[in-house]
């Protein structure tokens, strides 16, 4: 099916924001939906299972590059200086031919700068081979291309990773993010990597932040950078200008009417 898809252009992306807490909007994350044309569009839940197969692999992982990178130098274009974060799955990532993937869609679009685009990683690809994902993470850096470490905190080798890939970001995983409010471990551990991430000069998001409780208590544990329903839903790309300018008019506001007469 995902095949047929990309084949008929039925892949396409849509964007989750991410706000930083002191600034309002500064990032969207990638996401990839398949429009089915009978059952709509579709999560990548939906189809998952063949995304990290090595015959479609590369070909899904270059769409995700170009269709991203070209929405986001749109958006840069529009005076929207928005991060874009894009999910590579294993084999692409580790695929001889990722780099020069990468560079070509850098060099499709020269407005866009490179430190604008993030590399989201999970613990997988350097499970299947450490030496050759933190080389080529490494050279995605010296590309001025960001890498996060993804779903961070669910794995068994979180803490090795934090330690030896070149990460420019942590995205705490929504697992812990979403019970703060109730239970004190996952208050504890969230608490706990912001202030180890801070120390070591990185930037946290917190996923999976569906209240204003949610938003409140990663406020005061001063975690950099929030994303999930309470923020904005992922939405098509026609959608995030207004939004961008409809959440900073709001946030303006909130602060405002709070201030002393």
């Amino acid at each position: 099916m995902t095949g047929v898809a990309l084949n008929q252009g039925q892949l396409l992306l849509h964007y989750q924001p991410v706000v930083e807490i002191a600034k309002g909007p500064v990032a969207v994350e990638a996401l990839l939906r398949l429009n089915h044309p009978e059952l709509g569009l579709l999560p990548p839940a939906a189809f998952a299972s063949v995304l990290d197969a090595p015959r479609l692999a590369r070909r899904i992982g270059c769409f995700v590059l170009e269709s991203a990178l070209a929405q986001a130098e749109v958006w840069h274009r529009q005076g929207l200086p928005l991060r874009v974060s894009v999910n590579m799955s294993t084999y692409h990532l580790l695929d001889q031919e990722f780099l020069s993937d990468l560079q070509t869609a850098l060099g499709a679009h020269t407005d866009l700068p490179a430190s604008s685009v993030e590399i989201e990683v999970t613990e997988t690809a350097p499970l299947l081979d450490f030496a050759k994902a933190e080389k080529t993470l490494l050279a995605c850096n010296r590309l001025g291309v960001r890498i996060a470490l993804d779903d961070f905190g669910t794995g068994n080798a979180s803490l090795t990773y934090l330690q030896k890939l070149p990460a420019q970001t942590i995205k705490i995983d929504q697992s812990f993010v979403r019970n703060i409010l109730h239970d004190p471990k996952d208050h504890a551990i969230v608490a706990g990597v912001v202030t180890s991430a801070k120390l070591m000069g990185l930037l946290v998001v917190a996923e999976g932040v569906e209240t204003t409780g949610h938003t409140a208590l990663l406020t005061q544990l001063q975690c950099h950078c929030l994303q999930g329903y309470a923020i904005a839903r992922p939405m098509a790309p026609k959608l995030i200008p207004d939004w961008v300018v409809q959440y900073n008019a709001r946030s303006y506001h909130d602060r405002h009417s709070l201030s002393p007469l």
